[in-house]
Order: C-alpha cells, then sequence, then structure tokens
C-alpha cells in the first residue's frame, strides 16, 4: 500500500510575544491534500526545512538556557515523529484513500492528537517585559487551541479592546490590568452604541470627531448597536478566560476578576413550536414564493435533526451514514470531539430524497444564515403560526409577549427537537446524546422547565 506524503513546514507568521512560528502540516495523498495547523510553535533559526525537524545546536559550554532549549527541541523532533505516526494510522483506519475524507480531515485529526498528547515542555523564557493586553490577546489567538466560532468571538473582544485603548488614550499592560479597568471598559462597551447618530438624511453616522478617528482603524461589519447585559456578560467572561490563561501560561500575575462582579446572565424559558404546529409548517405551500417552500423543507429537517446552524449548513451527503445523521458538532471540536448520531425520521427522509439530486455532495440547498434567519419568520407567519410566546427583552431584562413568528431563529429549531422529545421520553441523557450537548450542560438544564404540560402531568398524580 502507498503510504501518504507528510511535509512539515513553518508559518509565516512570527508569534510577537514567544518570537517562534507554528509548525504546519501538510498532507499528501492521490487527490487528498490538506493542510492543518500542529499547535506546536519552535524558533525559526533552528528549523531545517530539507530534514523537515528542528537543527540540535552543538553546544561548547552547556548552560542551563542552553540545556533548556536542546532539550526543548528534541522533545519537539519527538512529538513530530509521533505526530506522523498518529496521522498515518489515523488515514489507514478511516480507508487509506480508498473512502472520501472530509474537506478538515486533517485539523480534526490534529485537534485529537493535540488533546490526548502531554504538550511539548517550553524553554523557560523571561517574562515580557512591556506586553500590552493586546500583545497577549493576540499570541492567545494564536497559540491556544480554540474553535472558528471562538476565534470570532475573541476577536470582537479584541476590537472592542482596541477601540476602547484608542478611545481613552491608554495602552494598559496585562501586569497593571485592575478591576476599575474592567468596569471601565464594562461602561465603554454599555455605552459605545451613543457615539452613533443619523444625519440629515436618516442614515446612521459617527457623532462623535475622536470616536470616528477611532472607529475608522478598528471597525466592525456594522456600526455599534445597544448591547444587552447578558452580550456584556458574555464578552466579560471571554476576557475572564483569557486573564486565566494568561496567568497559568505565567504571562501576568494579575488577577483584575478577582474583585470585579461580573453578573449571572438571564433567559427566559425557552420557546418552541409544537409538533402539531411544525407538521402544519410542511403542510404549508407558498405559491408565491416557491423558494419559500425550499427553506421551509430545510427548517423543518432542521427541527428533526436539531443541530446548531453552524453544523447545519455544513452537512453534506456524506453525513448520512445508515438511516442517520452523524457529525461532529463544531462546538465540540477543539475540545473533546464527539460524534452526534442522529436516526432520520420518515419525514426527515422524505425532504433528503427531494433534494438527493443536487449537484456535488450537498446535503440540502441551504442560504446563508441571515437570510434563513429572515426567511423562517416569514414562513412560520404566512402559515399563521402566531401563538403568543413569553421572552426577556436583552435590553431591558423585562418579560415582553410576541408572537412566536416574530422571535423565531434558526435556533429554535434546535429547541423544537429537544422540547417535544422532552414532552415524550423525559430522559435527559437521551435527549443530550441526540443534541449533542456536552454532560451539565448549563444550556441544556434550561429544558426541563419548558413544558407545562409536564407540570399539569405530575401535579395530577398527587390525585
Amino acid at each position: 500500500m502507498t503510504m501518504a506524503t507528510i511535509v512539515y513546514s513553518l508559518s509565516a507568521k512570527l508569534d510577537k510575544i514567544s518570537g517562534k512560528k507554528e509548525i504546519m502540516m501538510r498532507f499528501f495523498h492521490g487527490r487528498i491534500n490538506q493542510r492543518a495547523k500542529t499547535n506546536l510553535f519552535t524558533y525559526e533559526e533552528y528549523w531545517d526545512q530539507e530534514h523537515q525537524t528542528n537543527r540540535i545546536p552543538k553546544v561548547r559550554v552547556m548552560s542551563k538556557e542552553k540545556s533548556d532549549l536542546v532539550i526543548f527541541l528534541q522533545k519537539q523532533n519527538k512529538e513530530l515523529e509521533a505526530i506522523s505516526y498518529y496521522i498515518n494510522e489515523a488515514f489507514i483506519n478511516d480507508g487509506a484513500g480508498k473512502v472520501g475524507l472530509p474537506d478538515k480531515w486533517l485539523a480534526t485529526k490534529l485537534t485529537e492528537r493535540i488533546q490526548q498528547a502531554s504538550p511539548v515542555e517550553e524553554v523557560i523564557e523571561e517574562k515580557p517585559k512591556k506586553a500590552t493586553t493586546i500583545d497577549v490577546l493576540n499570541h492567545f489567538l494564536d497559540v491556544h487551541p480554540i474553535s472558528a466560532s471562538q476565534v470570532r468571538q475573541f476577536k470582537v473582544l479584541l476590537r472592542a479592546l482596541q477601540r476602547f485603548n484608542l478611545y481613552t488614550g491608554t495602552s494598559i499592560e496585562l501586569d497593571d490590568l485592575t478591576a476599575d479597568t474592567l468596569r471601565e471598559f464594562e461602561e465603554f462597551l454599555s455605552t459605545e452604541y451613543k457615539f452613533i447618530g443619523t444625519d440629515e438624511e436618516g442614515k446612521p453616522c459617527i457623532k462623535d470627531p475622536l470616536y470616528k478617528e477611532v472607529y475608522d482603524q478598528v471597525p466592525e461589519c456594522r456600526f455599534p448597536k445597544p448591547r444587552g447585559k447578558n452580550d456584556i456578560i458574555g464578552t466579560m467572561s471571554r476576557f475572564r478566560t483569557f486573564v486565566k490563561w494568561a496567568k497559568k501560561n505565567h504571562l501576568t500575575d494579575a488577577e483584575p476578576f478577582n474583585e470585579y462582579e461580573m453578573g449571572q446572565p438571564m433567559y427566559g424559558t425557552p420557546f418552541f413550536i409544537t409538533k402539531d404546529e411544525r407538521n402544519k409548517l410542511y403542510a404549508a405551500e407558498f405559491p408565491d414564493n416557491p423558494g419559500l417552500e425550499v427553506q421551509r423543507d430545510i427548517f423543518v429537517f432542521h427541527c428533526f435533526i436539531g443541530c446548531r446552524v453552524g453544523d447545519l449548513l455544513s452537512l453534506k451527503k456524506s453525513n448520512v451514514i445508515n438511516g442517520a445523521i452523524e457529525y461532529i458538532p463544531r462546538k465540540t471540536k477543539e475540545g473533546r470531539p464527539i460524534t452526534v448520531r442522529v436516526p432520520l425520521s420518515p419525514t426527515a427522509q422524505e425532504i433528503l430524497e427531494r433534494y438527493a439530486d443536487l449537484p456535488g455532495d450537498r446535503l440540502l440547498p441551504f442560504t446563508c444564515a441571515q437570510d434563513y434567519n429572515r426567511n423562517i419568520k416569514k414562513m412560520l407567519r404566512l402559515a399563521g403560526i402566531d401563538r403568543q410566546v413569553t421572552v426577556i427583552n436583552s435590553l431591558t431584562r423585562e418579560e415582553e409577549q410576541h408572537p412566536i413568528w416574530e422571535v423565531a431563529t434558526s435556533h429554535m429549531a434546535r429547541r423544537v427537537l429537544i422540547g417535544n422529545l422532552y414532552k415524550e421520553v423525559k430522559d435527559p441523557n437521551l435527549i443530550a446524546k441526540i443534541s449533542g450537548h456536552v454532560e451539565n450542560s448549563k444550556a441544556f438544564a434550561r429544558y426541563r422547565d419548558i413544558d407545562e404540560e409536564m407540570a399539569k402531568e405530575t401535579i395530577l398524580k398527587l390525585e
């Protein structure tokens, strides 16, 4: 059997904090050509590209510093050998090229290896002086293995911190971070939208000249809008995660969150459409908008699968295995990857058969997430699904009543699966296995109070 080819090379990007570059892996076999990160960082001056390994320096006088360096490079070379063996073995176990591999196969396998292996010991270095919070946060994003969605969330934090620093005229070193600084940053998050006004034509514009200069340097895809308390708590929670990581990795001695009160997020009881409402939607026709019938099929299928929308958009025909959908949730890929298997109901199979002739490996004619959310609201409204539900206003944190179509989003499909299953089986472990929730998930715990009928059923047992 012809073995695959593995080639290592250094990333072009230099990490400002460690002075190292990440080792990248390229994997070849036939038409397979994938590249992914190894999470190993080394010094460019010791990297031997011809032999694709670290060059061990010959040292006349072996000081403690040189000894640490030699040990680090030797251990890293052994880890590269172990990674190559692991990937080749995984390739054989996954069919040795006789069957197609997912686009992210190499990245997934390397993530699994990273989780299993003990990290290579770093050379003991003096803690960087004058390392700003922004510098270390960029370093965190370069070296810490987190999912793509988490990277996007941390980059929102990064850009907000950059605007905060520019507007306040500060560049705070991580060691100088205090609880007062955190409170000032929280205030900036809650009031940033006030810099935005409207021009004579009623279009959004920046009122404050200084903030305009700041925003031109660090823009977002849209002007800042009022942020709810939950949103701000989420941002500050990610900030805390980063500071704890920096403390653990000896990049700071600061512990500003010890004296900072973050607060708790507030969520309402999850709402969802019932099985009857879902079936009513599936039977609905939209002759004036045939494209909406396609989106109806996708949403109903989504209600039977219950995955997150990011996973839904990435599903392919190859995810259909022996009458079920199998996938690894993106949210777990960078932690402890789990495979979720959801058996296909007759309705879900009917929908897949309807679109079986789609070209390539596409499972369904998915749209982008924003259009999908708009279409969900529209189709529910046109189908007459307008039951009133109680929700928590994210800004005021007060209860409000709305027709369900008005507050529906793609995430409601996940609640449809979980909520309706709860009515039938009341087994949280079984449902969590189907939904892909991790053990002791706080989000999953909210579903235990979703059904008034279940409460009535329990009370009747007292009679």
